[in-house]
């Protein structure tokens, strides 16, 4: 009887099995800092957007106001609704797009932070799986991205435009 080479099958069974378990704690504890991040994200963005929407609210007519947005980095800042490019390539044609959270709560404008999803066509679908939205009446001509924060936004509130 070989016995080296039942040891040798049996230790090899135990090294896979480690490795497995191994793999699958990683992607464990990857997807639960992820969903953290993601949460931490959200808050920040809730905050920002609430921020910005007191400031427009705080503001006199006939006056502008220079507001400074710091999180979260790398998200971008929309106002609903925007026109925007959908179907197939050859047929695509402009259509006043929605995030769902606007829609539902039949707001007339929104402004949302969503996380930038570096499509250059931004959909409000978008904004529904990572953004949040709150109702405002001021627009944003294109996509504002959060660089470098903080950024300098003007509201404008004669015209009613952020920029």
């Amino acid at each position: 009887m070989n016995r080296q080479g039942f040891l040798l099958a049996e230790e090899t069974l135990k090294i896979v099995i480690a490795l497995i378990s191994i793999s699958f704690l990683v992607y464990f504890l990857t997807s639960l800092y992820m969903s953290n991040q993601n949460s931490k994200d959200l808050e920040l963005a809730k905050a920002s957007l609430e921020h910005l929407i007191s400031e427009i609210n705080s503001l006199e007519a006939g006056k502008s106001k220079e507001v400074e947005i710091y999180n979260p980095n790398g998200w971008v800042i929309a106002s609903w609704p925007r026109k925007v490019l959908k179907g197939t390539i050859g047929f695509r044609q402009e259509v006043d797009d929605w995030p769902k959270s606007c829609s539902n709560m039949n707001w007339d404008k929104c402004i949302c932070i969503c996380e930038d999803t570096l499509v250059l066509n931004l959909e409000g679908d978008d904004c529904d799986d990572n953004g949040i939205c709150l109702e405002s009446d001021f627009t944003i001509d294109k996509i504002i991205k959060i660089e470098n924060p903080p950024i300098k936004l003007t509201i404008d509130k004669d015209s009613k435009t952020i920029k």
